[in-house]
């Protein structure tokens, strides 16, 4: 549980940096790391990086949403089939949530990897 927690702040806050001026798919190599330097589980490792993804950019989208007035996520809610504003910002959580869930597993498959040798 401890680990899950390390590996969801390690995503966050890095990811955190990241958003400062990097490409948004710079969540997949943190964490990836992520799952290299934090052991757990395979299905640890997943849900860790998932819930550290989705947190990190529902963050950054209600961020970002709430300094225009929720005008852009109106918008793009009504190309989406009329989709609400919050709906947008839990679906851009869960497309990070994803990547970072994805990533997080390759790094703790490619830690079982180099570590058998």
């Amino acid at each position: 549980m401890k680990d899950s927690l390390y590996t969801i702040l390690f995503i966050f806050m890095l990811g955190q940096f990241g958003h400062l001026g990097l490409p948004w798919w710079t969540l997949a190599p943190i964490a990836a790391l992520a799952g290299w330097l934090i052991p757990q589980k395979a299905i640890q490792s997943f849900a860790a990086g998932f819930a550290g993804g989705f947190l990190l950019w529902l963050t950054a989208a209600y961020l970002l949403d709430s300094a225009n007035d929720g005008l852009l996520a109106g918008k793009i809610g009504a190309l989406f089939m009329g989709l609400s504003r919050w709906q947008i910002l839990l679906l851009t959580g869960t497309l990070g949530g994803l990547v970072a869930a994805l990533a997080c597993l390759t790094g703790y498959w490619a830690r079982g990897l180099f570590s058998r040798q």
